[in-house]
């Protein structure tokens, strides 16, 4: 299966989406990436810190 990255996660939309993913796919195949560190997301699975502006950051 193919990982599912969510660009933005402790926004409002991104914190229930989320979750949400993760209790169909998997937490190990939904990687949450914001900003800013968001511990509540990243103890329930795998967590980046990405600037979405970032082009260099994705690769």
């Amino acid at each position: 299966m193919k990982r599912i990255l969510v660009v933005g996660a402790g926004g409002q939309i991104g914190s229930e989406l989320v979750p949400y993913l993760r209790s169909i796919y998997g937490a190990s195949n939904v990687v949450a990436t914001d900003v800013k560190h968001n511990a509540v997301l990243a103890e329930a699975g795998p967590f980046e810190s990405l600037d979405a502006l970032d082009a260099k950051q994705y690769a």
